[in-house]
């Protein structure tokens, strides 16, 4: 018992150690308030209000609590979010950045488990897993409220990953009813988490190859069909979402119509060119931002084409040499299995995202634990080999220390508001989302003036021809600072663009009744009355009635 006690204890260290060293590099974010999506997903969303909607929460899309159309669906995330609301309501945002980022924790330390699994040592496990955790492409994914589901999402799938990994990976033990059980429900709340949980059947594959060639021996039975049932787990549910969860009029996660989501061959060609963004921000993640623009790319022979051919045709090399590599090529092609969703086989809602990296980073992160082992314990170089070792963790430390100085500055960054989104403006190609979001911090600072300059630059953009809600706030503001009929004008801005946007409806009753207009009352309320009973109503018969001539 003492030895085992003597064994355990310098994991448990390493494990506290890298529990500390994430909470101080993200805790600037600790301070930050609701902002961006989090107003859809949890201060407007009538779903997480109530614990008693949790079979609603389970049977629709994310935003339909806000009354927004949506395709996205992620129950755990809002079950999660719902609980936190039912003890702190929105009177305080430290609860939910909190659980985030012990989230992140937990699938860090899973992910130093499943190196030692691997058979990397423990300085290799402990640098992998603060690469991890640690790098700042994470910060979008632990900061921001509204990004829960990805480290709620790792937490359960790396979790069944070490699991599964005792006896996948070993290919000796054999698993029992409880483990396989309990590998099971980790994936299947994963699943239930966010739609990218489906890479960790593809995974699970990539391991028990890796550990045939490592092992030199034909996988168990057992562990065959251990692999083959998680696969077919995630097969399953990829036929759920497109049919019993599909909430969205389009194939993917979005309901937009144009060349990029209409052809697959130039969301292949586009996943092809952006590798040079994803290289960009893992190898030096100093300009971070939000808003990505949606641009595809056809041309494969330009520079950004020519750079992800590359970078496949590399991987493609490590990942036929997996006899040589075994670990190595598992690295690679957990990287781009986390990725295979993002890669444009269905239509998702942007281009690219820093969060679509957080799953990827697992690979990366495997890749330079190797290397830092190999350094370690490699052919030594001409000093001596315990100088060269220090030399290697000295560095590759100094890396970790330098990545979550970063991580630091961007968290501090996603808790000033106003100062991101500044920040974004600068970034955006089209900043009309920037500009209403902005204008809708200075609304809660009761800066009027200022609210209603950018919500009026939104509203006068792209945006504001494409989504009601700029007009929308721009009459609130209106209206706060004593001009009814700039608001008027712009709530019929706003149903002109979306006639079924409920907000403008129900603030153009509260005028009307507040200033005793019974007619164009009642043709208010009749028309709120036919979209929630009906799902539609009247709009020419309802604007000519309110929006006198």
């Amino acid at each position: 018992m003492k030895q085992n006690t003597r064994q355990l204890w310098p994991h448990l260290l390493v494990l506290l150690g890298l529990g500390l060293w994430t909470l101080v590099s993200y805790g600037p974010a600790l301070r930050g308030p609701f902002f961006f999506d989090d107003e859809h997903f949890i201060v407007r969303n009538e779903m997480v209000h109530s614990l008693d909607r949790i079979t609603d929460i389970y049977s629709s899309a994310v935003t339909q609590g806000a009354s927004i159309k949506g395709n996205f669906y992620r129950p755990n995330q809002q079950l999660a979010f719902a609980v936190l609301y039912h003890w702190f309501g929105t009177t305080t945002s430290l609860p939910y950045h909190l659980l985030q980022i012990l989230l992140h924790v937990i699938a860090g330390c899973s992910l130093y488990l499943l190196f030692l699994q691997l058979g990397l040592g423990v300085l290799a496990a402990a640098f992998g897993a603060g690469v991890f955790l640690l790098h700042p492409v994470q910060t979008e994914a632990v900061a921001y409220i509204s990004g829960l589901a990805d480290p709620l999402t790792a937490a359960f799938g790396l979790s069944a990953l070490v699991l599964a990994s005792r006896w996948v990976w070993s290919a000796t033990l054999r698993p029992a009813w409880t483990s396989l059980l309990a590998l099971v429900s980790l994936l299947v709340l994963a699943l239930f988490t966010k739609e990218n949980a489906v890479v960790f059947g593809p995974m699970l594959v990539l391991m028990l190859a890796a550990s045939a060639f490592a092992h030199g021996q034909i996988p168990g039975r057992r562990q065959t069909w251990t692999v083959a049932g998680a696969l077919l787990l995630s097969g399953l549910w990829v036929i759920l979402k497109l049919t019993v969860f599909q909430f969205g009029t389009g194939l993917g996660l979005t309901d937009a119509s144009n060349a990029y989501t209409q052809s697959l061959a130039l969301r292949l060609s586009t996943f092809v060119s952006i590798l040079w963004d994803y290289a960009k921000m893992i190898v030096w993640p100093a300009d971070l931002f939000y808003e990505k623009p949606y641009r595809a790319y056809q041309d494969l022979t330009q520079w950004r084409g020519l750079f992800g051919l590359g970078a496949l045709t590399l991987a493609i090399a490590v990942l036929t040499q997996v006899r040589r590599w075994p670990r190595l090529s598992l690295g690679v092609g957990w990287f781009f299995a986390a990725l295979l969703p993002f890669v444009g086989v269905v239509p998702l809602n942007a281009i690219f995202l820093e969060h679509w990296l957080y799953l990827p980073m697992v690979g990366v992160a495997l890749g330079m634990a190797l290397l830092l082992q190999r350094g370690c314990y490699g052919a030594p170089l001409q000093a001596p080999a315990k100088v060269q070792r220090w030399a290697v963790v000295l560095f590759s430390f100094s890396l970790l220390l330098a990545a979550s100085l970063r991580t630091h500055a961007r968290a501090a960054e996603w808790a000033d508001v106003e100062a991101f989104y500044l920040g974004e403006i600068g970034h955006a190609p089209e900043p009309g989302r920037i500009y209403n979001n902005l204008g809708m911090y200075y609304a809660d600072q009761h800066l009027e003036a200022k609210a209603i300059k950018y919500y009026q630059l939104a509203a006068d953009g792209p945006t504001g021809q494409l989504f009601a809600q700029p007009h929308h706030n721009l009459a609130v503001a209106y209206f706060n600072a004593g001009q009814a009929q700039n608001a008027l004008a712009q709530l019929k801005e706003s149903l002109r663009v979306d006639p079924k946007f409920v907000y403008s409806l129900r603030l153009l009753q509260q005028y009307f009744h507040q200033v005793q207009d019974d007619s164009r009352l009642h043709a208010v309320e009749q028309a709120i009355h036919d979209l929630e009973s009906q799902g539609s109503y009247d709009y020419a018969a309802m604007d000519a009635v309110v929006f006198l001539p």
